[in-house]
């Protein structure tokens, strides 16, 4: 078989209707999951692993998911950079505020 025994992870609900032709077919495919590994499976368990080991196999889609976490890892650099960037700014134009408000404290001392 293509696919192995299946994994119990939480369930989200997800409507879906399939051609009848493909539930006859999903319907033998679990009679051969039973034969195979000897136990029943539902539907929604078979219908998930083969998903699953599809997008598995799929070498473009294994890219396309590369390529998006590579692009969330720089966008979280630029974030982080420019947060960085923003406290520093903040930062010097703290400086000069102060340093006009000690020497106009001066000026007020020496009056």
């Amino acid at each position: 078989m293509l696919i192995g025994r299946i994994e119990h992870d939480p369930k989200k609900q997800f409507p879906l209707q399939l051609p009848e032709s493909t539930l006859g077919r999903l319907e033998l495919y679990k009679e051969l999951y039973q034969q195979t590994f000897g136990e029943k499976v539902a539907n929604n368990d078979l219908v998930d692993l083969m998903l699953t080991n599809v997008m598995d196999r799929d070498r473009e889609f294994k890219r396309f998911v590369r390529e998006e976490e590579r692009k969330k890892k720089q966008e979280a650099k630029q974030q982080e950079l420019g947060a960085g960037t923003n406290s520093l700014a903040g930062e010097a134009e703290a400086e000069p505020h102060a340093e006009a408000f000690s020497h106009q404290r001066e000026q007020q001392h020496q009056a």
